[in-house]
């Protein structure tokens, strides 16, 4: 009862922390991302639901040489999307109710991650894995964005322990619950595959080298990666739809360059997510040697260090590409901070044992948070502007942005429409207004605007403008200014 009551306490504090800035605009960290993924669930409201043909808000193409007039938008299967465009359907659209999604799953983690590590070890090892996973800073950032991810943990602790429990029982509904969460997961990212792995593993430790004989776990294997063939096969039929990828394998030869390790080692995982401090337990949980769960916790992290590995440029560009080691990572932690609190061992003085514990955890969360504090902040205008082109242009108005081809400004202003500097197809120019007039477009937005460059001043001799401010300038493409 004791361990439930604290767990439950873990959970609220897991929510509050989770609840900070809520309800700001979207246009925080990695904005440009989850734009595009709560623009499909927005707009899934706004034409019907389809799960086939996922939409945003941009015209301007995904891939070269292909113009993408349907606004597709083909990565995973949009599950999260559907489920946040539900929420949306009873309670209406708020990016609140996206995010509080996010911090559902969040917590559902939470639990997961704690049964797993009580399985394998104990429940105090549980709760202090539970425990770092509820407040560092990065996991509650990275908890509460409008992307796939928090689903995707959760999916991936559940394929966990589902695997764990059908191996242990052998039940029917196990294997069941598990075929169907492992067939979601495996649709929506590539690096839950690399958890097979320790998957595997689990499956050897219980049939050993008879595992090539088991019938269902061919069946299992085939039916959870069926959907994952189905769903490529398909977007394969739409490349418009289909974003540039391959540069994050290795674009710029970054792999095992001096770069590829300052990024990911020292500045993601010593800085950003452990805030330095938090490396000595996390050393001392890896080098302690491992008991009832054998090898499968540092099997689970190979297989991530491996997807970074694997896609180098990604994870040196994108900082939320390192999600997924944050369960691991609260295991290890857990794990050394176990030790040195509470394990009956002669070799480490208990008193300075906890006051370095407490030390670390401190500095952890002090250092890290003071990189990830700034993920919170908006960029500015960006919400102001939408605001203003939501309420004083019509409905049916199509918006061209001139700030990148960031798609923050555009969902911003809940218009469908073009971002301006698309891959260099929709540069600010005269040419580029003229054939976006052609395409339909009326308004052009921009928090960037330049009054003394030369598209600046053409824009200011040719087109009324319908509202300016310190922080953005709006202007009618429909209404010529007249000149005398």
């Amino acid at each position: 009862m004791k361990n439930k009551i604290l767990l439950l306490l873990i959970l609220l504090l897991g929510l509050s922390l989770r609840l900070y800035k809520l309800n700001i605009p979207l246009a925080d960290h990695h904005s440009w991302r989850q734009a595009d993924t709560a623009a499909v669930a927005r707009n899934f409201i706004k034409e019907g639901w389809n799960f086939l043909k996922p939409k945003i808000d941009n015209f301007a193409p995904l891939h070269p040489q292909a113009e993408n007039i349907e606004r597709l938008f083909l990565v995973e299967p949009p599950v999260y999307n559907s489920i946040v465009a539900g929420v949306y359907k009873i309670f209406g659209i708020k990016i609140e109710y996206a995010r509080l999604v996010s911090i559902a799953f969040s917590l559902g983690s939470l639990v997961f991650l704690f049964l797993i590590v009580n399985y394998f070890s104990d429940q105090t090892t549980a709760l202090l894995a539970s425990f770092y996973f509820a407040i560092l800073p990065y996991s509650i950032f990275y908890s509460r964005v409008v992307l796939p991810e928090p689903m995707i943990i959760f999916l991936s602790l559940v394929v966990f322990w589902l695997t764990i429990k059908w191996l242990q029982t052998d039940s029917s509904l196990f294997y069941f619950l598990l075929l169907i969460s492992s067939a979601v997961l495996f649709t929506q990212k590539v690096f839950p595959l690399f958890f097979s792995f320790p998957l595997f593993y689990l499956v050897f430790r219980k049939y050993g080298f008879r595992f090539w004989k088991q019938k269902k776990l061919y069946l299992l294997i085939s039916l959870s990666l069926l959907p994952l063939i189905l769903w490529r096969w398909w977007i394969s039929h739409f490349p418009e739809g289909i974003p540039a990828n391959l540069w994050l394998l290795n674009q710029g030869g970054i792999r095992f360059k001096g770069a590829f390790f300052y990024w990911i080692f020292a500045k993601r995982i010593g800085e950003l997510i452990l805030g330095f401090w938090g490396l000595p337990l996390l050393v001392l949980g890896l080098i302690l040697k491992p008991k009832k769960e054998g090898w499968f916790f540092h099997l689970w992290l190979v297989s991530i260090l491996l997807f970074i590995v694997v896609f180098a440029a990604g994870n040196v560009t994108h900082d939320y590409y390192q999600i997924p080691l944050i369960p691991i990572f609260c295991f290890f932690l857990a794990k050394g901070a176990n030790f040195l609190l509470f394990e009956k061992q002669q070799v480490v003085n208990r008193f300075l044992g906890t006051s370095l514990t407490l030390i670390c955890v401190l500095f952890m969360l002090a250092f890290s948070w003071y990189e990830v504090r700034q993920f919170y902040n908006i960029q500015g205008g960006v919400d102001l502007a939408g605001m203003s082109v939501d309420e004083i242009t019509p409905q049916n108005a199509l918006v061209l942005t001139g700030d990148s081809n960031d798609a923050t400004l555009l969902y911003n202003c809940n218009r469908w429409g073009w971002t301006g500097g698309y891959a260099s197809s929709y540069p600010n120019s005269r040419e580029t207004i003229e054939k976006i007039k052609s395409r339909g477009g009326s308004v052009y937005v921009t928090t960037k605007f330049d009054r003394n460059s030369e598209f600046g001043k053409y824009m200011l001799e040719n087109y009324q403008i319908l509202k300016e401010t310190n922080q953005f300038i709006i202007f009618d493409l429909n209404k010529r200014v007249i000149k005398n």
